[in-house]
């Protein structure tokens, strides 16, 4: 097997934020070269397929894949994506200096599970995929939406660590076997069959398990009972409906698999503090379809002081 790359994030201060969107393509289209200047790029595809050649290395990414290119990178599309394209692209610096490794998964996630360090470390492969994007989704466009308030304060830095560590998570769950194993079975087979009438027992029964056990095993591993997983992710289709269509409220509701659009409407504000028509209007101003996908704007001075080995306007980092 071939060795995959990986990149060692230690977050004991936020990463910080510097820019982002979305990009869609109706049409042919073909990423343009591109040089990263001292930041990360984080790419989820939402349509595809993306081709990309970093480097020397031909990646090609279709819905759900996420790739990570780092700092002091060259890129650029290595053939047309004709039947067009969508997806969320993310910038960030990172605090600390990073080191990359090559190695192959089942060794780095044997080395996280034995990891004994006090300190917050993450690592995501360069190029991976994911089970569900839905949560990502919610994250990026919170991110995007953000706006800054105070002055020493950015919201987005910190939604883009917790986006990091989402990506993280789910990237080593899709990898842990046994229990918790089991218990991405039954998240999965929950997210496949999800409806407005599902119960613990009929779920029990799909994932052949025990009732008793399966609720047991469910809230040791992910912190809540299955149903009210099952109202989380009710609350994540509202979420993406609301801000990437106009829908109106009684329809989200009813897609979302709530009977009552009244009940919807309390369970949403409950869990995101904000009603559908609120959460609507806060997330979903994102920059859209900038026609350079990535618009080269100055590196931001609270990043310039915040981090004293950025090199000036992207030159190549002395050996």
């Amino acid at each position: 097997m071939f060795d995959l790359r990986f990149f060692s994030f230690i977050l004991n201060k936020s990463v910080l934020f510097y820019k982002g969107g979305e990009f869609i393509s109706q049409s042919s289209w073909r990423h343009k070269p591109m040089f990263h200047k001292g930041d990360y790029e984080v790419i989820l595809c939402i349509k595809g397929p993306i081709h990309l050649a970093v480097e020397h290395k031909h990646f090609t990414l279709q819905r759900d894949d996420i790739i990570v290119l780092p700092p002091f990178t060259h890129f650029q599309g290595f053939d047309d994506s004709t039947e067009g394209v969508d997806f969320y692209w993310l910038h960030f610096f990172s605090r600390q200096q990073d080191h990359p490794f090559e190695d192959q998964i089942a060794p780095v996630i044997n080395s996280l599970k034995d990891h004994n360090s006090d300190r917050p470390e993450i690592i995501l492969p360069m190029f991976f995929r994911i089970a569900d994007e839905r949560q990502s989704l919610i994250l990026i466009h919170q991110i995007l939406s953000a706006q800054e308030s105070i002055s020493y304060i950015d919201e987005r830095d910190y939604l883009t660590t917790a986006l990091l560590i989402t990506l993280f998570k789910t990237w080593v769950n899709q990898h842990v076997p046994n229990e918790s194993a089991k218990v991405n079975y039954i998240k999965e087979w929950i997210r496949a069959n999800i409806s407005a009438t599902l119960t613990v027992s009929e779920i029990a029964d799909n994932v052949h398990l025990n009732a008793d056990y399966l609720t047991r095993i469910f809230k040791k591993y992910t912190g809540s009972t299955t149903l009210q997983y099952l109202n989380h992710l009710k609350i994540e289709v509202a979420s993406l409906l609301l801000i990437r269509t106009e829908m109106p409220i009684k329809q989200v509701a009813s897609e979302s698999y709530f009977n009552d659009s009244k009940v919807f409407t309390r369970k949403f504000k409950h869990e995101t503090g904000l009603s559908p028509t609120e959460y609507r209007t806060s997330y979903n101003i994102i920059h859209h379809n900038n026609p350079h996908v990535d618009p080269q704007i100055p590196i931001p001075k609270r990043i310039e002081d915040t981090i004293d080995y950025i090199p000036e306007n992207g030159d190549l980092p002395t050996k």
